[in-house]
C-alpha cells in the first residue's frame, strides 16, 4: 500500500507568556512568566513557494517589522532556512505584550518562531532543555526564555553547563502591579550603562538581597520584599534610563505595595502587591500619575503569574 503524503497546509499555534527578570537583586538570574501572551498562528502552504508573511495585530502594531525580516520569523529560520523549507508561509501574530518595555517581548517572540519551526519539520529535541538552550542562545540570557518556556517564577544557572534551572513557589496571596510608560528602553541600551566591573562590597549586597527575596517569596514574609527587592547592582545605572522611576517606585510604596523595582531592564515598573482588586488599582493609579508628573504618559495592569509556560499545538 502506499504511503499517504503529508497534508500540502499544516498549522502550527504557539503561546509565549510575557516575563519579568531580574526583580530587584537578581540580574541575569531570576525571572517569572506574566499573564500577558504573544500567539502566533503559522500556516505553511506547500503547495506553493515564496517568502513569509506576517499579519501583526496587537502591541507594537504598524511599527514591527513584516515578511522575513520580522523577529519571530528570523527565528523560525535559525531552525528551518529557506533552503529546507522553501514553501509559503504565513505568521499571525497577535501580540499582548509590550515591546522594549522590559517584560520579555523578544524571549517571546524568540521562543514563538523556534517553537513553529521544530513543530512545521516534527522535529523532536531529545529533551525540551535543548529548545530552551536553542532559544536561549539566540537571546543571550536565561532569565526570561526559562520562565516564558516553563512558567512560573525560575532561578537560573546559566555558568553551569548544561544551564541549571529550577522553580520557586510564588504564593498565590502575591499580587502583581505592572505600568508601562510610553516610551521604550531596548536592553542593547540598558546594557550597555552597566560598568565591566563593580565592588566586592556590591555583589555581596546583591547576592544578600537575591537570597532575602528568596526567602521572602518561599516563606510568605512579603513584608521583607522592600527591602529584598533595592539593588545596588544595575538598578542605579538603569534608572538614569527611566523618567521619574524612583517617583514611580515610591509612590507604589507609599500606596500599599510590598515593593517594587524595574522589570527587567526597564522601563516597566513591576510592585508586589496585596492581592486585591481595590489596593492593586490604587497602586496602578498612583505609579501612573507620577509617571504623568515625571513627563510621560503611562498604563498600569493588574497581573498574575503565568504557570503554563509555553503551548504549541499542530495539525494538518
Amino acid at each position: 500500500m502506499a504511503a499517504k503524503k503529508r497534508p500540502p497546509v499544516s498549522r502550527v499555534r504557539v503561546r509565549v507568556p510575557a516575563t519579568t527578570s531580574n526583580l530587584g537583586p537578581g540580574f541575569d538570574a531570576v525571572g517569572m512568566a506574566l499573564s500577558l501572551h504573544c500567539e502566533v498562528d503559522l500556516e505553511i502552504d506547500r503547495s506553493r513557494r515564496g517568502p513569509a508573511r506576517v499579519e501583526y495585530s496587537g502591541e507594537g502594531a504598524g511599527s514591527v517589522p513584516d515578511g522575513e525580516s520580522n523577529l519571530v520569523v528570523r527565528s523560525f529560520r535559525e531552525l528551518l532556512p529557506k533552503k529546507r523549507l522553501p514553501f509559503a508561509l504565513r505568521f499571525k501574530v497577535r501580540n499582548g505584550i509590550p515591546l522594549a518595555r522590559g517584560l520579555g517581548s523578544s524571549a517571546a517572540a524568540r521562543l514563538a518562531g523556534l517553537l513553529a519551526a521544530a513543530a512545521a519539520r516534527d522535529f523532536k529535541f531529545s529533551r525540551p532543555e535543548d529548545a530552551l538552550a536553542h532559544a536561549v542562545r539566540l537571546e543571550g540570557h536565561p532569565d526570561n526564555c526559562v520562565p516564558a518556556f516553563f512558567g512560573g517564577f525560575r532561578v537560573c544557572v546559566s555558568s553551569e553547563t548544561p544551564m541549571l534551572h529550577f522553580p520557586v513557589r510564588v504564593p498565590k496571596t502575591l499580587g502583581i502591579v505592572v505600568c508601562v510608560p510610553d516610551f521604550e528602553v531596548s536592553t542593547e541600551k540598558a546594557r550597555k550603562v552597566l560598568p565591566k566591573q563593580v565592588p566586592l562590597t556590591t555583589a555581596v549586597d546583591a547576592s544578600s538581597r537575591l537570597a532575602l527575596l528568596l526567602y521572602a517569596l518561599e516563606t510568605g514574609s512579603f513584608p521583607l520584599l522592600k527591602k529584598a527587592m533595592r539593588d545596588s547592582l544595575h538598578e542605579p545605572h538603569r534608572a538614569k534610563l527611566v523618567l521619574g522611576y524612583e517617583k514611580v517606585r515610591a509612590a507604589a510604596e507609599r500606596h500599599g505595595a510590598f515593593g517594587a523595582c524595574l522589570s527587567g531592564s526597564g522601563p516597566t515598573v513591576l510592585a508586589f502587591t496585596p492581592r486585591s482588586a481595590e489596593r492593586q488599582a490604587a497602586i496602578g493609579r498612583a505609579m501612573a500619575r507620577a509617571f504623568r508628573r515625571a513627563g510621560s504618559g503611562a498604563r498600569a495592569i493588574v497581573l498574575d503569574v503565568d504557570s503554563r509556560g509555553t503551548k504549541l499545538s499542530w495539525g494538518g
